[in-house]
């Protein structure tokens, strides 16, 4: 392909006012558009080289590489527009579903039963979970065992220390685990919650309302869905 520009003599055309040129900061606002391109194309034709004209092959050429450049930029922003109906459907799809998500909150429902989650950076010898309820005394210890490295779910049936089984509501879990030489592990705990509600068309994307959660979490928040 023949540039405008390698085809050009010296003389130097003017844009008409208010034409838009590429800078060297690559702002979107300043690329060449259409008309932009055309008014170039024609100070090409008006200044070119009497003795080596552009052909026509070579016009040709010019404005097929415009059309395929405007085709892949309006493709790209077909795609986003897709992405992104896609993402709220999947964030949709998640309602009433529990996922995780970085906190260490247990929820314990009326059903008696509540659900944690922990990711292990290796292989641990032995998981210990204690649940607090804000007091200086555990309300309960689970005493996991073993666990592969990764991210690992566990579920606390509401029995307390003494044997009582505690009461539904919102508890909080801290995480100690040691990895088969001995040594303490640094596991990170994640608050597994029901999807209440989904918001769409943020700018950050789809954000979730989970139960027990007083701000909303962004849809790319999610580590894991059970």
């Amino acid at each position: 392909m023949v540039s405008a520009a390698s085809a050009m003599p010296a003389t130097v055309t003017t844009l008409p006012q208010g034409s838009q040129t590429p800078s060297a900061s690559g702002s979107s606002s300043q690329l060449l558009n259409q008309s932009d391109f055309l008014q170039l194309m024609t100070a090409q034709l008006e200044n070119q080289d009497p003795l080596n004209p552009m052909t026509g092959t070579e016009f040709a050429a010019e404005l097929a590489e415009f059309s395929t450049a405007q085709g892949v930029q309006g493709l790209q922003t077909s795609m986003t527009s897709v992405g992104g109906t896609l993402s709220g459907m999947q964030a949709a799809g998640l309602v009433g579903q529990n996922v995780a998500v970085a906190g260490n909150t247990l929820l314990l429902g009326a059903n008696g039963n509540a659900v944690g989650a922990l990711n292990l950076p290796s292989a641990a010898a032995d998981v210990t979970v204690t649940i607090g309820n804000g007091g200086a005394t555990p309300v309960a210890t689970l005493n996991l065992g073993a666990m592969p490295a990764g991210t690992q779910p566990f579920v606390w049936n509401g029995a307390g220390s003494s044997g009582s089984q505690a009461a539904s509501g919102t508890y909080t879990f801290t995480v100690n685990a040691v990895g088969a030489s001995g040594s303490s592990l640094s596991a990170t705990p994640y608050a597994v919650l029901p999807v209440t509600a989904v918001t769409l068309g943020g700018q950050s994307g789809p954000t979730l309302d989970l139960e027990g959660s007083q701000a909303p979490v962004a849809l790319s928040a999610v580590q894991q869905i059970f």
